[in-house]
């Protein structure tokens, strides 16, 4: 079942429903390249005028940069917008064109002395790929072996129709140049994803935890694959797809990332591989984490997100990209 209508209608600013204090609407980018560059950019709206949201930005030979409240994501946001201190992410043209701008500061992420650095930066986001919709488009399977692990009853399934969240993502490209006072001007071409989701509640306290990542491969392919663990729904659920070479996008059919087996005591690895398998081929991918900057999200901190910027190698060919894992 689609939850919106039409492309226009799935692709803009949500209203937050009134009397649900959980409500959320959340747009995110990220970006990386062969060369290093590395970039991740997300605006979550809540009620009350108050985000999540928080910035960070990796340049070849000058460092990583961060938020400035890092690794607090908790901020005061603009009315009706995708902005909060200096950031504004605003779409204009669905699942075409999104403007990412910034201009404010930011600081190095071991600089002791959080010493802030000017940044400013106008970006475009653009694709020509056909999006992915959580609602419709999972494998069957996938969802099938998921639901299948867990005791059924009537509150289990009246949960489901509570805690929906529309929910689609995209593979494209960020375009633009980044200032950075005393380090020059950086001009980006970085292979991307965007998601954009909302609901009327995210509670993140339900979610156990998720290691997720979003990879481009030098041949062109593209995928978005990992496992989510949110006992009070599905306590292992295998998701993403794959966009060929060609722009087709299909489904992941199997994922063998166990997160029992990979840092369930809070400490993701750096090095690592699994496999997944997408229309009808098997993909061998290892992850080598170059930065795991961590993020705060919540006024009471209800979880963390480690945002890693990777190499990867996949089939034996080079990728890049990034690995997004979460714990409660």
């Amino acid at each position: 079942m689609k939850f919106r209508a039409t492309i226009a209608d799935l692709d803009r600013l949500q209203p937050l429903e009134k009397n649900a204090p959980l409500a959320v609407d959340a747009v995110f980018f990220t970006g990386a390249s062969k060369e290093g560059y590395y970039l991740s950019v997300n605006v979550a709206r809540r009620q009350n005028n108050t985000v999540n949201s928080f910035w960070l930005l990796k340049i070849p030979n000058v460092g990583l940069l961060v938020s400035p409240k890092y690794p607090d994501s908790t901020l005061k946001g603009e009315p009706n917008a995708f902005s909060t201190e200096g950031m504004t992410i605003e779409p204009i043209e669905p699942m075409k064109k999104w403007k990412i701008s910034y201009d404010g500061k930011m600081k190095f992420q071991n600089d002791k002395e959080e010493r802030m650095i000017p940044v400013s930066w106008e970006l475009e986001w653009t694709s020509d790929l056909p999006h992915f919709d959580f609602d419709t488009d999972l494998s069957p399977a996938t969802v099938a072996r998921a639901i299948a692990r867990e005791p059924w009853s009537k509150s289990y399934f009246e949960n489901f129709k509570k805690r929906h969240q529309t929910h689609h993502e995209q593979m494209g490209y960020i375009k633009g140049t980044i200032k950075i006072e005393g380090y020059g001007e950086h001009d980006l071409k970085l292979n991307s994803m965007r998601d954009h989701s909302y609901a009327r509640e995210r509670d993140w306290t339900l979610m156990h935890r998720y290691g997720l990542h979003n990879v481009t491969v030098e041949d062109g392919t593209k995928f978005m694959v990992g496992i989510l663990s949110m006992p009070v729904l599905l306590s292992e659920f295998e998701i993403g797809y794959l966009y060929s070479p060609e722009g087709q996008v299909h489904s992941v059919e199997s994922c063998d990332l166990n997160l029992y087996e990979h840092g369930e005591h809070g400490v993701p690895p750096l090095d690592y591989a699994f496999t997944f398998k997408a229309a009808g081929k098997t993909y061998l991918v290892h992850c080598e984490v170059l930065e795991s900057p961590d993020v705060y999200i919540g006024i009471d901190w209800e979880c963390r997100i480690i945002e890693r910027m990777c190499r990867f190698h996949v089939n034996g060919k080079q990728g890049w990209g990034f690995a997004e894992w979460q714990y409660r």
